[in-house]
């Protein structure tokens, strides 16, 4: 996994420029309120989602994400994007247990060859472990950016679909993920073939069952969802996080969302139409598609320039 390089660049004046690189650190809120019960069940789908995600993500990541302390979770990436993505994947997929992280941006200056990114150490880790800092005191915040630049707006649009993220209920957050398996948001250099894994999590997903007070949650009604289910999502069709931002609507709004969700799980396209607008699915990844094309136009790539 890990690509090692020498994290400098020489200049004709003599001058050096550290490579930059992307630690995230993120972890569980209150975790300590949930049951011994709930813990390990939380513990082992966790542990599922990051084995998918560092599959589908690692042609960016220098380290993959793996547990460091407790509930803590952290890796290291070569791309901004990359690092929000798989943040943004794994929150919709942990819901309704509610996860924070902190995203640094700086040098990687204690490189551990074949080591976990627990074992490595610079100032991105020292940033990232500030901005989760941050996010662990603010309401409307649960995913910060820190960097040696003014990261006030970037932080900003980041979370701006927090609040109608949050509202959703279970149904809601299911048909959310499956528009993200349909139609992902992705860096340009993304595995898609590792989507298919990604399509396990439903499944698993269905049988996730998270604190006693959201059991009430939980019932399927009329939709069901076997396995033989997952098979009938199509492949994906990416929206690459490119730093342009042309017609948001045309780009996110894909034609016939509704009837294919709604044969994955067996209900009617009148019931997904809902469930979607309900869920305010389209108004959720509108603000996330402005906010991750900003951060990848001001942002950039991780080792640049």
């Amino acid at each position: 996994m890990q690509k090692w390089n020498v994290g400098f660049k020489i200049y004709e004046n003599g001058g050096i420029l550290m490579n930059k690189y992307v630690s995230l650190i993120m972890d569980i809120e209150k975790s300590k309120s949930y049951d011994i019960n709930d813990r390990n069940e939380m513990q082992h789908y966790i542990d599922k989602c990051i084995k998918n995600l560092n599959s589908l993500f690692g042609k960016e990541m220098q380290c993959e994400v793996t547990f460091s302390a407790g509930d803590e979770l952290q890796g290291l990436f070569d791309d901004v994007v990359t690092a929000l993505l798989y943040f943004r994947m794994l929150e919709m997929l942990m819901k309704p247990v509610k996860i924070r992280a902190g995203i640094g941006i700086g040098g990687w200056t204690v490189k551990i060859e074949r080591g976990l990114s627990t074992q490595q150490d610079g100032p991105a880790y020292h940033k990232a472990r500030q901005a989760i800092k941050e996010a662990h005191s603010m309401q409307l915040q649960n995913v910060r950016i820190c960097s040696d630049d003014d990261d006030i707006l970037a932080n900003h649009l980041i979370n701006a679909s927090l609040p109608l993220k949050r509202q959703q209920i279970y149904m809601q957050n299911i048909v959310q993920v499956l528009i993200e398996l349909l139609f992902p948001f992705v860096p340009v250099n993304i595995n898609l073939d590792g989507y298919d894994s990604v399509k396990e999590l439903i499944a698993d997903k269905f049988e996730y069952r998270i604190g006693s007070k959201n059991r009430g949650l939980y019932s399927r009604k009329n939709i069901a969802m076997e396995q033989k289910n997952l098979n009938e999502i199509p492949s994906a069709l990416p929206i690459y996080i490119d730093g342009e931002i042309t017609d948001v609507e045309s780009a996110i709004i894909k034609k016939n969302t509704a009837m294919i969700i709604s044969g994955i799980l067996r209900c009617s396209r009148q019931n997904v139409d809902s469930i979607m607008r309900r869920g305010n699915s389209n108004k959720i990844r509108e603000l996330d598609y402005v906010a991750l094309q900003y951060v990848k136009k001001n942002y950039g790539g991780s080792r640049w320039n």
